[in-house]
């Protein structure tokens, strides 16, 4: 079977360089993407491509960041769709990050958007049960039409290392493009909490984004000794990162969006084997259980996720034990061959069988 891959993101980027390549492996391939750097010079120059590149493909996988996509292509033909949603552009910009109001053009323009592109496929992917739940109710679009995969992730750059460990004390690590919704400002005050209780527990952040400022404007009004932050770096660099400290850190806020995914970072750690801390929210409970192979908080208060960090750094044997099972829990529920077997056969094979029946 012939297939044409198109994306508005980076091609590179751990998602779509996935599906690149399984796609590329399995089926007579051939793309549609562009490496400039910004949507705005990414986007014209897919848009005037993709329709001489539509001509004699039995289906098309739309990457991450292609809901238009998927609407621009359904005007050229009505080979099946393969759309790798990930998440809702709507909820990110409307209620997460609040660029602007669900009632406003550009809110009411980006809803139909997203209801179109998720009508308009024969197949959707995303990675957790409550984002089925949460989009078919929305939009109204039949759970059927739902494939759920696992997020997938660079394994080759993100493993397990033996690493000298970045600080002495016990270290927590924040990575992420500090959006609202990994709540990095109760991150900031948990480390306030626990430098005015004299416990030495060290916080590294990694990465930039909306409210970097705030929280850096936040440590140096507490005059936190205990924390220390760190921009943009590669993969390659970040794994490092990932082996040398103790406990990973994922979301702390609450909300739609917040509640119904599962974060690359959190793949992250339980590829490295380390414990991954956060807030229970049901998208994490559906996957894992607390004290098992994940570490939660019930709440997103500082207070709540200090006491918490307190109970896993004394408690050895359990980091010891979620570190085992994180591992375990990676290879059998998240790994990049579970994902490949669950499209091969949910999605890939019934498209074979469709085309010779039809």
């Amino acid at each position: 079977m012939k297939v044409l891959f198109t994306c508005a993101d980076k091609p590179t980027i751990s998602r779509n360089k996935f599906h690149r390549e399984t796609l590329r492996k399995r089926f007579d391939y051939s793309e549609c993407v562009s490496e400039r750097k910004n949507y705005v010079s990414r986007i014209p120059k897919i848009l005037a491509t993709l329709p001489f590149k539509i001509f004699g493909k039995d289906f098309f996988f739309v990457g991450y960041m292609g809901h238009f996509l998927v609407i621009y292509l359904r005007l050229f033909t009505k080979k099946p769709i393969v759309f790798d949603f990930y998440l809702s552009i709507y909820d990110m910009m409307c209620n997460d990050r609040k660029v602007y109001k669900p009632d406003s053009l550009l809110g009411k323009l980006t809803y139909w958007i997203e209801k179109k592109s998720l009508k308009l496929a024969d197949y959707v992917i995303v990675d957790t049960n409550k984002l089925i739940e949460t989009l078919s109710n929305m939009y109204g679009v039949p759970k059927e039409k739902f494939v759920k995969v696992p997020l997938t992730i660079d394994e080759k750059n993100v493993k397990p290392q033996k690493v000298d460990r970045y600080k002495p004390q016990f270290t927590v690590l924040y990575v992420g493009s500090y959006i609202p919704l990994h709540g990095t400002e109760v991150i900031v005050e948990t480390a306030r909490i626990l430098q005015e209780r004299g416990d030495d527990t060290f916080f590294l952040m990694i990465g930039k984004g909306p409210d970097f400022d705030k929280c850096l404007s936040l440590a140096k009004k507490y005059k936190l000794k205990n924390i220390e932050f760190k921009g943009f770096m590669s993969l390659e660099e970040l794994n490092y990162y990932y082996n040398a400290c103790d406990v990973n850190l994922g979301l702390f806020n609450t909300g739609e969006r917040a509640n119904s995914v599962v974060l690359n970072k959190t793949n992250d750690s339980f590829r490295v084997g380390k414990p991954h801390l956060t807030l229970a929210t049901d998208a994490m409970k559906e996957a894992f259980t607390d004290n098992e192979d994940i570490l939660f908080v019930q709440d997103t208060k500082p207070e709540t996720l200090a006491k918490r960090i307190l109970e896993i750094k004394n408690d050895k044997k359990l980091l010891q034990k979620i570190s085992s099972r994180a591992l375990e829990s990676y290879e059998t529920k998240l790994s990049n061959k579970l994902a490949r077997s669950i499209m091969e056969e949910k999605i890939f094979s019934p498209l074979e069988k469709s085309r010779k029946n039809g």
